[in-house]
């Protein structure tokens, strides 16, 4: 019952963080699905790689194979800027014997099941039927991790794999890319995606942390919005480029630390290159 309690309290103040300053600024963004939101499905395939600082030996690259079910909106903003809102569940699948684009390459082959939610933000530009929409995107994940382990790893590299087997391990990710309507229900997309994987989810030094990520986000969400307004041309690209910036150097920092700034454990990390599309009802 604790533990339910947990999860309850720190789901409530997750979401209250996510969109504490961008309700001060546009009240529409919050998760009681105000405004014009429509229901979408997702679908992504991306190629990508396991890594941890301390594992001696190599992870071989990994297929992923992505599912989002949400509620999305997409609107004018000022001009021909429009922005794009969208709140989800997802499920995916990465495995080394998903890998289709390239040959394997390392020698610990891995299966790895993932669920969780998210939300992604951006603006972009909307010209006659088309709009680009670069975001920013965050999401909490929980992570099954399985391995094909040769005789020849050390003791170290059995030790960090035993860390995150048979059971499902905590964690988040960003994400960076791009978002391309193609028409009113249809559009393509492509993206980078940075994931942590906790061994184990040592609550308030993750806290502290995560605090830490939220308030120069939210910080950088309201400096940029203003950008948005004051200029057409550069707005968008600005937010765009200064989220993803903050969000890539704090998770550089995460992959020596998983609780940067204080001092942790060094975690599993997964980086991703994706392309998918989606249907909007």
């Amino acid at each position: 019952m604790r533990y339910l309690s947990l999860w309850i309290g720190l789901l409530v103040f997750v979401l209250y963080l996510q969109n504490g300053f961008a309700q001060e600024k546009r009240d529409k963004i919050n998760w009681k699905m105000k405004g014009n939101f429509k229901p979408f499905v997702e679908a992504n395939y991306g190629f990508g790689k396991p890594k941890h600082k301390k594992f001696e030996d190599t992870f071989a690259n990994t297929g992923q194979i992505d599912v989002k079910l949400g509620y999305s909106e997409v609107q004018k903003y000022r001009g021909v800027v429009w922005e794009i809102d969208e709140r989800y569940v997802f499920g995916n699948y990465l495995s080394s014997d998903a890998e289709f684009l390239r040959e394997l390459d390392g020698n610990v082959k891995t299966e790895i099941a993932r669920f969780g939610f998210g939300n992604r933000l951006g603006f972009g530009y909307h010209f006659g039927s088309i709009a680009v929409l670069p975001y920013n995107q965050n999401q909490f994940i929980w992570t099954k991790l399985k391995s094909t382990r040769p005789d020849s790893l050390t003791i170290n590299d059995v030790a960090i794999l035993d860390r995150y087997e048979n059971a499902y391990r905590f964690g988040v990710s960003t994400e960076g890319g791009a978002k391309i309507l193609l028409f009113d229900f249809l559009s393509v997309n492509a993206s980078y995606e940075l994931s942590v994987v906790y061994p184990r989810h040592i609550f308030w030094p993750w806290l502290g942390s995560y605090v830490i990520l939220q308030t120069g986000l939210n910080a950088v969400s309201v400096f940029s919005e203003d950008i948005v307004r004051s200029s057409k041309i550069l707005g968008p690209l600005m937010y765009f480029v200064l989220k993803n910036g903050l969000a890539y150097v704090f998770y550089t920092q995460l992959q020596e630390k998983m609780n940067w700034p204080f001092n942790s454990e060094t975690p599993l990390t997964i980086e991703t290159i994706k392309i998918g599309a989606s249907i909007t009802f």
